[in-house]
């Protein structure tokens, strides 16, 4: 008796155990991850990823994102690929669609044209286009940023900052996208002269191209040798020759009498170090207007895994959801104060800052 129970105990635990066994076995038959299936491919400009501006920016924020989903550097997670020539980039987005790319990632506005013509042609992939407005496609989407906001506050750090009261602005195209830059960068310097009882002189040019690193160099220093003591770039990678310009001035003064480059884009602190005069090591980067594109791209790439595209929209960031930001970098104490009471005037509507 005792026997034929030990044995209908053993029957029972290992039924028991076949049943947890089972049900512990992963379900092949399961729906796919939606995330694993979201494979994104971006198209910088002709600057590459390393530009230490928007380009970079835009990359780290998708491999920030393949990084958090467990999606692999390449054709089946995420890539990007870089057009050598203007005139190549509609190759360079069918190539990302014949590796079959979900979803496209364009960096500039430069993109645009090419970007809406393979959206129409292509109605089952998504499409982005970073710093631009875009028509209502159901598979198309912009990013945009306030870019005067940030313009705005870079004028005001200029107006604090200058001794020679000639401040300049170094742009990489002349268009409506880079108005907002200009127009920004005018206003602050202009409120913050009234406030301040000066009489800040603003000179402006453009380079005609954002890869002209050479034509931006001769720019600037231009504008140092007019007494120009601070310049605001907003020309992508023509803007490192604003701070080489920068560099070749600094380095045969002392270091108390440096001239400064507002950097834009992402945080441009590093271009600014040097050794100035008798081997001092220093740093010129005054500040840098931020454009948060990574935070940007990793957002519409976890919209899109969701199943929640936001087709036919634009999506707008600026100073109030911190798609825009200003780093105090080597702003003074009383500056940095100044500009933060800006940006709180402006986040709350007390200060609105032109476009155009």
């Amino acid at each position: 008796m005792k026997l034929n129970k030990k044995f209908n105990l053993l029957l029972i635990t290992s039924a028991i155990f076949l049943i947890a066994s089972a049900c512990s076995k992963p379900n092949h038959n399961k729906p796919t991850n939606k995330k694993t299936d979201n494979h994104i491919a971006l198209i910088s400009d002709v600057n590459g990823i390393k530009d230490n501006s928007l380009n970079q920016s835009a990359w780290d924020g998708l491999k920030d994102y393949g990084t958090k989903n467990d999606l692999s550097e390449g054709n089946k997670g995420y890539d990007y690929f870089v057009p050598k020539d203007p005139k190549d980039y509609q190759a360079t987005i069918d190539e990302a669609l014949d590796k079959n790319f979900s979803t496209i990632i364009s960096v500039g506005y430069t993109l645009k044209p090419n970007i809406i013509k393979a959206a129409k042609n292509n109605p089952k992939k998504n499409f982005v286009v970073i710093d631009a407005h875009t028509p209502k496609l159901k598979n198309l989407a912009g990013i945009s940023f306030k870019n005067q906001e940030g313009a705005y506050l870079a004028g005001v750090a200029a107006a604090y900052t200058t001794k020679s009261q000639i401040v300049g602005l170094v742009l990489g195209q002349n268009s409506k996208e880079m108005a907002p830059f200009k127009a920004g960068f005018i206003q602050g310097v202009r409120t913050t002269n009234r406030e301040l009882h000066k009489h800040i002189k603003v000179v402006s040019q453009t380079v005609g191209n954002f890869s002209d690193a050479n034509k931006a160099h001769d720019i600037a220093q231009e504008m140092y040798n007019k007494k120009a003591d601070i310049i605001f770039q907003a020309a992508g990678k023509s803007g490192q020759g604003v701070f080489k310009a920068a560099q070749e001035i600094n380095q045969a003064r002392p270091v108390g009498q440096k001239v400064w480059v507002i950097g834009s884009d992402e945080d441009q602190s590093k271009l600014g170090d040097y050794l100035a005069k008798g081997g001092q090591p220093s740093n010129f980067t005054l500040t840098s207007v931020i454009k948060s594109a990574d935070l940007a791209v990793e957002d519409i790439a976890t919209q899109t895994a969701s199943g929640n595209f936001p087709g036919g929209k634009t999506l707008k960031y600026g100073l109030k959801n911190k798609g825009i930001s200003l780093v105090q970098g080597n702003l003074s104490y009383h500056t940095w104060i100044k500009v933060q009471k800006a940006k709180q005037k402006i986040i709350d509507g007390k200060i609105k800052v032109d476009t155009d």
